[in-house]
Parts: structure tokens; C-alpha cells; sequence
């Protein structure tokens, strides 16, 4: 599965298609189609999560993406480094159905988040 990703309060909100359904791109990259604006903002997914977070901003909190490189059949996990523990990377493993695979934890500076993780697991 690829997709994208947040964590607030304890919680794993994430929205994963399948890389079967979805072709690669000239690099070998299979993406999913999600982005965080429009399913944070117009869909309110973590209403999905039983998480009232309307009136926030996608990028309030730490969030990342799942990509699938087919040519060296691994997955990239793009993470804030405010969430990379132990923790979170099982839920994300379970939940992206990863656990089987190669997989690359990268940071990038699009998902960083000011606000600090901390405050966001345990409130």
C-alpha cells in the first residue's frame, strides 16, 4: 500500500491505496494520488479517526507519505523526524501492509511540522 499520513493524539490517520491499482511513473516511483491539503481540509479524514480537528491546518501536524520504487522493490516512508520512534513506525508498517518488504525511512523538510509531536501524542 502506498499513501500519506499524520499523527495527532495517539492516533495513526492515514489514507492507503493499493500499488496494484496504480501505475509507475518514468522513474519506477508508484505514488498514491492523496494529497495532505485536500484530505485534511475538504474531506476531513480524521473525522474517520473519531478526531474533531476541524479549523486546523494539514500541516499542524507531523505527517508523511508511502511511495513504492518498483525498480528496487522497496518503499521510501517519508517521516517527520518528530514521529520517527519505534511506536509509530509499527502502526505505519501494519497499516501500509510493509511488513514484508524493503523499506527506506527518508526525511524531507516538506513534513516537518512546527508544532511539537510531543504535545500531539499525549494530550
Amino acid at each position: 500500500m502506498v499513501g500519506i499520513f499524520w499523527y495527532a493524539y495517539d492516533t495513526l490517520i492515514y489514507k492507503a491505496k493499493a500499488v496494484s491499482a496504480l501505475s509507475a511513473d518514468d522513474l519506477g516511483l508508484i505514488d498514491s494520488p492523496f494529497t495532505h491539503i485536500e484530505e485534511w481540509e475538504n474531506k476531513q479524514i480524521y473525522l474517520k479517526f473519531h478526531l474533531r480537528l476541524q479549523n486546523t491546518e494539514y500541516q499542524s501536524y507531523p505527517r508523511g507519505r508511502v511511495i513504492y520504487n518498483r525498480l528496487d522493490n522497496d518503499f521510501y516512508v517519508y517521516i517527520d523526524k518528530s514521529i520517527f520512534n519505534k511506536q509509530i513506525i509499527g502502526q505505519i508498517i501494519r497499516q501500509f501492509g510493509l511488513s514484508a518488504f524493503q523499506i527506506k525511512w527518508m526525511q524531507d523538510p516538506h513534513y516537518k511540522t512546527l508544532i511539537t509531536a510531543k504535545r500531539l501524542i499525549s494530550a
